[in-house]
């Protein structure tokens, strides 16, 4: 695990155990720490079979007195893998998630709110009658696509890319339901970036009563009536509940962007198309409307994060996941957030010790030193003590 274990310590690892429950009965050739240590190094080493992940991991691995370790098959790790089930992964990634940016770190914040973007995924998943069952999976309209999916939303720091959060479902299930419950990890002192597939009236505010700030793309479906013009050509609206009488005051800011090409005959003009932002920052005076329209950028923070996952962490292959079971699926998921939350741990450590914005800190760099520590991962100093 290398620079990994700087997050996931053996008595970390140890205490998920405790806490989840899931500690072997008796000493077994893959006792579950060393599983859970197992499900995390697959997220380094993507393009190896279970196999050569267990060899990169083991070479330096501390046991435990009186454990022995054997070469174990596919199908023994498998049967490790689904002993311990998604519990301690999960317990792993709420401990280390969160948000990792300083007022000193680049932009994290903005007029003292700290910048976040809320966005969605998806991901396939092998085609096993289990996940087949559990999983739907797109249509282009005429027939279905050929794997299950995994539908996520998840809330990351722009300044940092740090995850604060991540739900998932099938993909059956909307992004504005996982984003519902995605809510609770909304704070006051945030400002939520989001773009036009997630406002809604009941989610708009349930998520206002977070005590966050909201900034979110609206859709051309939007009726926005105009209640009062501002200042600053943005204008006051409100959104209709179901209810009689059931309404949110937002402010509308509508804006396009315009580009200039050089062309060998001069330069050409192009312009965007509209866009339409709602937000609960209402007063133009302390939220003016340009720095609001280049604020919105930053909604796409989310997509570099899954680009780094996705592409970079995943090595750029375009398989499904390796799990056949969707308890197994969960785990990988887990597992694969854990490993994305320790990587830019390090990055925001290593930018503040250098005086670097993280953003300048690139994410395959980190990986791929991540990958080549994996054999000197567990000195005398990180091996977890041993029994008497």
């Amino acid at each position: 695990m290398g620079l990994l274990s700087r997050t996931f310590t053996p008595e970390l690892v140890h205490l998920a155990i405790e806490e989840t429950g899931v500690r072997e009965e008796r000493t077994k050739a893959l006792p579950s720490h060393l599983v859970v240590y197992f499900t995390l190094t697959m997220w380094l080493f993507t393009h190896l079979g279970y196999g050569a992940v267990l060899r990169e991991l083991v070479a330096n691995f501390p046991l435990r007195k009186g454990e022995l370790w054997r070469p174990a098959r596919t199908g023994s790790i498998t049967k490790a893998r689904a002993r311990i089930g998604q519990a301690p992964l999960r317990w792993l990634f709420d401990r280390v998630a969160g948000v990792r940016g300083t007022r000193a770190t680049p932009g994290v914040f903005w007029r003292e709110l700290r910048v976040m973007s809320m966005d969605g995924t998806c991901f396939d998943v092998p085609d096993s009658r289990a996940n087949a069952a559990a999983y739907s999976r797109p249509s282009n309209g005429s027939r279905p696509a050929p794997y299950p999916q995994v539908r996520m939303v998840a809330l990351g720091e722009c300044g940092t890319r740090s995850l604060a959060g991540a739900v998932f479902d099938s993909f059956a299930v909307g992004e504005r339901t996982l984003a519902r419950r995605l809510l609770p990890y909304f704070a006051p002192g945030m400002l939520v970036t989001a773009d036009r597939g997630f406002p809604s009236f009941t989610l708009w505010r349930d998520a206002q009563t977070t005590g966050a700030e909201l900034l979110w793309r609206v859709s051309d479906s939007f009726a926005l009536p105009v209640d009062e013009r501002l200042s600053d050509g943005t204008y006051l609206s409100h959104l209709n509940g179901r209810r009689r009488g059931e309404r949110l005051t937002v402010r509308v800011i509508e804006y396009t962007v315009t580009t200039t090409h050089t062309r060998a005959d001069g330069e050409e003009e192009q312009t965007s198309e509209l866009f339409c932002l709602i937000t609960t920052l209402l007063q133009p005076e302390t939220a003016p409307a340009l720095e609001l329209a280049e604020l919105y950028a930053c909604r796409w923070t989310s997509e570099t994060i899954y680009r780094h996952i996705k592409i970079e962490q995943r090595g750029g292959r375009t398989a499904t996941l390796r799990s056949n079971s969707p308890a197994m699926v969960e785990q990988e998921l887990w597992a694969m957030l854990c490993v994305y939350q320790a990587l830019r741990e390090l990055v925001c450590d290593t930018g503040r010790e250098h005086g670097l914005p993280p953003d300048h800190i690139s994410f395959k760099q980190v990986l791929n030193a991540a990958r080549r520590s994996v054999g000197t991962a567990f000195s005398p100093r990180t091996a977890p003590a041993q029994d008497p």
